[in-house]
Formats: structure tokens, C-alpha cells, sequence
């Protein structure tokens, strides 16, 4: 059975914990921890990794060698804290990469 965790602040992610999720609190700024984490975690057959904003915003560049893999999952999500717009960003690239254009952008 695959397993989902979730990266970032413990305000944030210690939600998910009643969703089945395995949590993880960090410091958000240490970013050589945090990839250790990640790696520990695709190897360990997480299917799903889940990192806040906070988090991913230092680990954008190392992330990008899963953004080609089928497994794990890695999705940035915004956190109980301010929003930095990254989470949007990438969805919307996300979408626009599959369907070819953004069906995302608001009406004028």
C-alpha cells in the first residue's frame, strides 16, 4: 500500500494527521535537511509527498528531478501561513503543460 507524507512547519502539516498522512515539522529554512527528508522518503516507497510552500521555496531547484518521475508524487501546497503564490504557479503550469493552454486564468 503507498503512503503519503507531508513536509513543512508543524502549524501546517500536523492536520493532515488526522487524514492518514505521516507528518513531517521542519524547520523550513534548512533546506540541505529538508532534500535529505525528501530523498529518505522516495526511497522509503512514499507514493505522494506533500510540502508546503515555506519549505519548497528553498527546495525548488532540487525538486525538480521528481517532476519527471512517475513516483513520488511531489505537490507543493500553501500552508496556514501567508501564501507565496508558488502552489498556484506550478498548478498552472501543470495544466497548461497537459491540456496546452491555461484554462486557469481568470475571465476578463
Amino acid at each position: 500500500m503507498y503512503k503519503m507524507a507531508v513536509v513543512g512547519d508543524r502549524e501546517s502539516v500536523l492536520i493532515f494527521k488526522a487524514f492518514g498522512a505521516d507528518v513531517f515539522g521542519v524547520d523550513v529554512t534548512e533546506a540541505v535537511e529538508n532534500q535529505k527528508l525528501i530523498n529518505r522518503l522516495a526511497k522509503e516507497g512514499y507514493a505522494v509527498i506533500l510540502i508546503t510552500e515555506q519549505a519548497a521555496q528553498y527546495l525548488l531547484e532540487a525538486l525538480e528531478h521528481y517532476r519527471k518521475e512517475v513516483l513520488p508524487a511531489i505537490l507543493i501546497i500553501p500552508s496556514g501561513n501567508d501564501a507565496l503564490g508558488i502552489a498556484e504557479k506550478l498548478m498552472k503550469q501543470n495544466v497548461e503543460r497537459a491540456v496546452g493552454v491555461d484554462i486557469l486564468q481568470p475571465e476578463n
